[in-house]
């Protein structure tokens, strides 16, 4: 009869030990904040879309919608463009949400309800464009990348490609840094609480889009080893993209923008599209 309590208290214990969920006030610059209606409450997102005379104040018209997840403690008022400077961007619309216990987002911050909330977020944007759905690129950072890959899994409609940054085995990460401890293997019953919605290695296999991979070189958080296990089993075409002389969260600067730039190119190849910037 204790067994599920126990198992709710191990549930509890990872996400404190993985998520880093804030709701202070963030400046979002020039992004629209669109508060979205799903079942576990509203969902706040931001939408990058073009400034000026090309500006389409619907967002029902577009030749390529771009959803972003950000990192364990990443905000989406603080979500740039990219990848869209490298697109023609009058064509392009980026969403950015704030997951559940993030912002002005409803609800407590657990990885089971990010799991069920990026799925209503992709519904709901998606359901925007229902006259003429675009192609949708799936963009996560971190932990970001596995709610993509759990939406890309899952989602009636799948996305058209991917772009993920470090993508990391959650269970492997946690039980690596919990070795550095003592009792670090205390920790195994609470990571085997993780449920395979938010785990990579399940959900990647299940994936058959084009993807690229950008992999930061000196990632003490995820190793390069750790990541290539998610792209050993992905199920699709891929691109990677080693971002030399970066850490987990390192800025990508002039360096790398060539090619992650042929990666993009790669990624528009793939499906078709022509929206390249001249």
């Amino acid at each position: 009869m204790l067994h599920r309590p126990i198992h709710r208290f191990r549930s509890y214990l990872l996400d404190r030990l993985v998520l880093r969920p804030t709701r202070d006030w963030v400046d979002h610059g020039a992004q629209e904040r669109v508060m979205l209606s799903t079942s576990g409450g509203p969902l706040e997102t931001f939408l990058h879309r073009p400034l000026g005379p090309h500006r389409d104040d619907s967002t029902e018209s577009a030749d390529l919608l771009i959803l972003k997840f950000p990192g364990t403690a990443g905000r989406a008022e603080r979500s740039t463009p990219f990848p869209a400077e490298s697109l023609d961007r009058r064509r392009v619309h980026v969403w950015t949400w704030n997951p559940p216990g993030y912002g002005r987002s409803a609800g407590r911050a657990t990885l089971g309800g990010i799991a069920d909330a990026s799925v209503d977020f992709y519904q709901q944007v998606t359901e925007r464009y229902r006259n003429a759905l675009p192609p949708i690129w799936l963009c996560g950072n971190s932990l970001g990348c596995v709610t993509a890959l759990h939406v890309a899994a899952v989602a009636e409609q799948p996305p058209a490609g991917l772009m993920l940054r470090n993508p990391p085995p959650i269970d492997q990460v946690v039980r690596r840094v919990a070795a550095a401890y003592p009792l670090g293997r205390l920790i195994d019953p609470v990571v085997d609480q993780l449920a395979s919605s938010m785990n990579a290695l399940h959900t990647a296999p299940r994936v058959h889009v084009p993807a690229v991979f950008l992999q930061s070189e000196r990632d003490t958080l995820v190793p390069p080893e750790m990541q290539q296990r998610i792209r050993a089993v992905y199920g699709g075409p891929q691109r990677l993209v080693p971002l030399r002389g970066l850490s987990h969260d390192g800025l990508i600067d002039e360096e790398h923008q060539a090619s992650i730039r042929g990666a993009i190119a790669w990624l528009c190849q793939q499906n078709g599209l022509s929206i390249l910037t001249t």
